[in-house]
């Protein structure tokens, strides 16, 4: 599977979120859904973000060490 591919199914993963979130909030009282589902797709958004950081991170320091390898 290409590093695209991985990225790509890690990302939808998070955005689809957990059937136990989504359950939780449609439990909640219809007047505090709103407000759970923004706060949920925030913190999906947030994870989202940390894994596109990570991502680059990693990508970085494997072309440092390639040029270091090559050096």
């Amino acid at each position: 599977m290409s590093l695209s591919a991985n990225f790509n199914a890690a990302a939808n993963s998070i955005m689809q979120g957990s059937a136990s979130s989504n359950a939780m909030i449609n439990a909640a009282p219809p007047d505090q859904q709103p407000f759970l589902r923004a706060q949920e797709q925030m913190q999906r958004e947030a994870r989202l973000a940390d894994l596109a950081s990570t991502l680059m991170k990693k990508l970085d320091e494997m072309q440092s060490k390639i040029t270091g390898n090559i050096r």
